[in-house]
């Protein structure tokens, strides 16, 4: 694009300019046109806010959003099948259980590999233990590990506190399937408190969706899971689904090949670029 026909780029969109510096070298700013006038173009870019004059553009072009594939993979499903942690929702967007853990000498990811690593965790999924045994269970191992308790309390009150945020551009896209009529089902390794976690934050309208692993009696990435959730998703829509018809998502590798193990279509979650 030459610099002459940046006048008809409409504003809002992404740009790459390349233009010259004051010692000759050429540099390339890439952002969103917000402004223009005869003599030069504003960009916000990640850095923040560009000027860029137009006798020192060398050459522009328009960068095009890359599709999202999970969107397009989905929007051709004929049932489609998304996992809820990770997908639908993030744990600890503001940080409070990550700088809880900290006080304990740790981090967010040793946290959970101890609290996930504890016999409660599974019997938890799978619909043997509730969140709330889980959790005091956590609470007992933290302490009999030698954590200071003030720490280990404050860690358990902003654990059992953060019920998720929403991932937007995910229940965006659940919300557009279910306007074009597509069967959508949340398919996770849940707890009982799933239910009102959803209610919590907002996404109640899900939980008729939600074939949940405590309630199966098995979790993810267990064949058997598979099959049992298949079936249930055929007892709810009152028909036989083929396998193949059925399109999935999740964040974790091993959940995702068990699915095409299964003959489910599935595909590993990205957010939007």
């Amino acid at each position: 694009m030459r610099p002459e026909d940046l006048s008809r780029v409409p504003l809002g969109e992404r740009l790459t300019v390349r233009h010259r510096l004051a010692d000759g070298r050429a540099s390339d700013v890439v952002g969103h046109l917000v402004g223009r006038d005869g003599q030069t173009l504003v960009l916000d870019t990640r850095r923040g806010r560009a000027v860029v004059r137009l006798t020192d553009v060398v050459v522009a072009r328009v960068v095009r959003a890359v599709p999202w594939r999970v969107a397009t993979f989905l929007e051709r499903a004929e049932v489609a099948v998304l996992d809820l942690d990770g997908v639908l929702r993030d744990f600890d967007t503001e940080g409070h259980v990550g700088r809880a853990a900290a006080e304990l000498g740790t981090d967010l990811e040793g946290l959970l590999e101890v609290a996930f690593g504890i016999d409660e965790a599974m019997a938890m999924l799978t619909g043997r233990c509730t969140h709330a045994e889980w959790v005091q269970a956590l609470e007992t191992r933290l302490l009999d590990d030698g954590h200071h308790p003030p720490a280990v309390e404050r860690l358990m009150t902003v654990w059992v506190e953060d019920r998720g945020t929403p991932v937007a551009p995910t229940t965006e896209l659940v919300d557009r399937l279910c306007a074009a009529g597509t069967p959508v089902f949340v398919f996770t390794n849940g707890t009982d408190r799933v239910p009102e976690e959803l209610e919590h934050i907002g996404l109640g309208h899900l939980v008729p969706a939600l074939i949940n692993a405590c309630d199966l009696g098995v979790a993810k990435p267990d064949p058997e899971a598979y099959a049992v959730a298949h079936a249930e998703i055929e007892r709810r829509l009152g028909r036989t689904v083929g396998r193949e018809q059925v399109r999935f998502t999740d964040d974790r590798p091993h959940n995702v090949e068990a699915a095409r193990e299964f003959g489910w279509q599935a595909r590993i979650f990205t957010p939007p670029s």
